[in-house]
């Protein structure tokens, strides 16, 4: 650890398919990983991706993935990214492996806290004065802090009762 973004992108979306969730727009995706490395920060004390939020006018992005699932435009994502596996060096969708614990231990509480909102609804979250992303933005950052976004999460958890 940690993980590409596109293999965490990949387990949100094969959980949403699993579940019958079909509002997992580029927009959601986005959020609910910001929403990972957050608790993942603030749990873990490590991150979850090997990417840092860039600080985009309207909220916190991955440019990575901004990339690869722009084409969905504010629709639905149909598909799952593609990486070039290292042991066949052919296109596939990769994931983050269920058998890590520390992984889905996380993971898990995120998807069941942050399912049922839109993308939309995530994106307000950020928003917020005092969020990790209205500082970025305010001191006009190019990227977040993830010991911000770590103090952000802490924060919550305590606002939160744990």
């Amino acid at each position: 650890m940690p993980y590409k973004p596109s293999h965490v992108a990949n387990s949100f979306l094969v959980r949403a398919k699993n579940e019958g969730i079909s509002d997992v727009d580029p927009l959601k995706i986005q959020k609910l990983i910001y929403n990972l490395q957050g608790w993942f920060l603030a749990t873990r004390d490590a991150p979850v991706i090997g990417e840092q939020f860039e600080a985009w006018p309207y909220g916190p992005v991955l440019s990575s993935l901004y990339h690869e699932f722009k084409g969905a435009g504010s629709g639905p994502i149909q598909g799952y990214a593609k990486d070039i596996d290292p042991a066949s060096g052919q296109y596939s969708t990769l994931m983050v492996s269920p058998n890590d614990t520390q992984f889905t231990e996380v993971f898990d509480r995120v998807w069941e806290r942050y399912k049922s909102k839109s993308g939309l609804a995530l994106s307000s979250l950020t928003h917020a004065p005092g969020t990790p992303w209205s500082l970025a933005r305010a001191r006009g950052n190019a990227y977040l802090s993830n010991d911000e976004i770590k103090q952000h999460f802490r924060d919550l958890a305590q606002r939160d009762g744990g």
